[in-house]
C-alpha cells in the first residue's frame, strides 16, 4: 500500500495495511483543530471540526520518496510530534517516540481515490472529544475518549508493544528518540491566538 501527499512529492509504503490497522477514527479535540488551522488546512476536517486518522505501526512504514519535504510541528514542548509536508501542507500523521502508533491522516490514503478508506475499511469505528466539536458532531460521538472507545484500540496497541512495532520508526533517528527533522514548536502566543479565534480556552 502506498500513501502520498497531495502533490506527490512525499510517498511512503505501508507493509501491513490494511491487515494491521484498527480502522478509521475521528478526533474532534481542541489540539487537532488548532494544528489544522495552524496549517491552514481546515478544509481537511469535517463540518464539525473532526480529523480522520487511520493508525498503523511505525515499523511498517517506509519512505520511498520526498522525505526531505517533511516538517515536524509541536503545539508545545510536550506535545505530539505532528508531521506535515512543506511542499503542499498535507498533514501526514502524529506520533511519539517509542510508541507503537502512527496516527496517519486520512488525506494521504485518499488523494487518488476519495472512496478508498470507505471501501477498504468500512465505517468509522469511533469518534471522540465531541465536546470540542463545531456545532453538533455526528451521532455516536463521545464527549470525551471513553473506555469503550479505548477498547477498540487496545488490541492494536498491545500487539504493537508485544511485537515491538514502535521500533525503527522512519520519523526518528537510530536512538528512537530524536526526530529526523528539528520540530517547530509553537509559541504560547501563536497557539493561543488560534485557540482564541476558535473559541477554545487558552493553554
Amino acid at each position: 500500500m502506498e500513501i502520498q501527499c497531495e502533490c506527490g512529492t512525499f510517498r511512503a509504503e505501508l507493509t501491513g495495511f490494511p491487515k494491521n490497522t484498527p480502522g478509521r477514527f475521528f478526533c474532534y479535540c481542541d489540539d487537532c483543530q488548532t494544528y489544522m488551522h495552524f496549517l491552514d488546512r481546515a478544509d481537511l476536517m469535517d463540518e464539525a471540526g473532526g480529523c480522520e486518522i487511520v493508525p498503523v505501526y511505525p515499523s511498517e512504514m517506509k519512505f520511498t520518496q520526498g522525505s526531505e519535504s517533511l516538517k515536524c510541528v509541536r503545539l508545545s514542548s510536550k506535545g505530539l510530534y505532528r508531521w506535515t509536508t512543506t511542499c503542499c501542507k498535507t498533514p501526514i500523521l502524529n506520533t511519539s517516540p517509542g510508541m507503537p502508533w502512527l496516527g496517519v491522516a486520512s488525506r494521504v490514503y485518499t488523494v487518488k481515490d476519495p472512496t478508498f478508506l470507505q471501501r477498504t475499511l468500512g465505517e468509522v469505528r469511533c469518534r471522540i472529544e465531541g465536546r470540542f466539536a463545531r456545532g453538533t458532531p455526528p451521532p455516536g460521538t463521545s464527549e470525551k475518549a471513553t473506555f469503550k472507545d479505548f477498547l477498540k484500540l487496545i488490541p492494536f496497541l498491545l500487539k504493537g508493544v508485544i511485537k515491538r512495532k514502535g521500533r525503527n520508526s522512519p520519523f526518528f533517528k537510530s536512538d528512537g528518540k530524536t526526530p529526523i527533522v528539528t520540530p517547530y514548536v509553537l509559541t504560547i502566543e501563536e497557539r493561543n491566538a488560534i485557540r482564541t479565534r476558535l473559541g477554545f480556552q487558552k493553554k
